[in-house]
């Protein structure tokens, strides 16, 4: 496996969030690592230690969710709206696919509107809420404020 492909980051350190997925050979999993700066934090009414164990409920769906295109729903919409060009902004989708964000950008500059209607979320995302539920459940249990003195 090429680990540069699979190598993602986005957001930024002046943004909400910054979020870095990449293969960690180690370990031999794929890490996804969110960093969640102030401005998101505080939107949240997240202010102190004792508040983070709401932060898997700020993330997910609106900040974490895996996604793919459905490309039978896309052609079907271009065969109706795009008669002439539909195939060749098909292909010019097609030919963009290992980016969601430049798929949606070519789209939305052909004029096909609202391309989020096209994604759908994958089966992983399961595994996602499982995780952010047994994270925020060890959470609750190991925080300090938490222990007994």
């Amino acid at each position: 496996m090429d680990k540069q492909l699979v190598r993602l980051r986005y957001g930024g350190r002046k943004s909400g969030k910054l979020v870095r997925c990449y293969w960690k050979e180690e370990k031999g999993v794929y890490r996804v690592e969110v960093e969640l700066h102030s401005r998101l934090l505080t939107q949240h009414g997240i202010s102190d230690a004792r508040d983070l164990v709401n932060a898997a409920r700020v993330l997910y769906p609106k900040h974490i969710q895996f996604v793919e295109f459905d490309w039978e729903k896309i052609r079907l919409h271009l065969a109706k709206k795009e008669e002439v060009n539909g195939q060749s902004i098909l292909a010019g989708a097609l030919s963009r696919a290992k980016s969601i964000r430049r798929v949606s950008r070519y789209l939305r500059g052909k004029g096909v509107k609202n391309v989020h209607r096209f994604l759908v979320p994958l089966a992983l995302n399961e595994e996602v809420v499982r995780a952010l539920k047994r994270w925020t459940q060890r959470f609750k249990r190991k925080a300090p404020w938490q222990r007994a003195n």
